[in-house]
């Protein structure tokens, strides 16, 4: 049996569940000032490069070719989150007057939205695995699915259901 001190504890996702919805709720209107934006999309990710730090065990070779490679997945993704989040304001402007036309046009953003996460991830994971061993690599995919759906689980608590 693991010595219960040696053992690390599971990652604890709920200040980036706040810190993702604080950033999708002060995004909506563009007349809004970017600082505050700019500051949570800034701490939130720091935060995601600290808990991934702290949870894939790098080595210095490792983290050398990994971080570079990462910049570039996250820039890419930012491309589709950015997209998300344009998806989420339409839902707000139309939510009192959703047309059926309205709600699925917004149901088919959000799948296609889906489908292009999915699409990036596949991409990258040849990359990635030029890079990192495959548990290490495992445990990474791992860590981008808690941090998504502990992000997707502040979202939907603060979205109103469709009537």
């Amino acid at each position: 049996m693991a010595d219960v001190a040696s053992m690390k504890a599971e990652p604890d996702f709920r200040f980036l569940t706040r810190i993702g919805m604080l950033i999708w709720a002060l995004h909506a209107p563009a007349s809004q000032a970017a600082d505050p934006l700019t500051d949570l999309s800034d701490r939130y990710h720091r935060d995601r490069r600290r808990l991934i730090t702290e949870n894939l065990s790098l080595t210095a070779a490792e983290a050398r070719a990994f971080w570079p490679l990462y910049e570039e997945y996250e820039h890419d993704l930012e491309q589709v989150t950015a997209r998300r989040r344009a998806v989420i304001a339409e839902f707000g402007e139309n939510f009192d007057t959703m047309s059926d036309a309205m709600a699925k046009k917004i149901l088919v953003d959000r799948l296609k939205l889906e489908e292009e996460r999915g699409r990036l991830r596949r991409i990258y994971l040849p990359r990635f695995e030029r890079i990192l061993p495959i548990k290490k690599l495992a445990r990474y995919y791992q860590l981008e699915s808690k941090i998504r759906a502990a992000v997707e689980a502040g979202i939907a608590e603060e979205l109103p259901l469709i009537e």
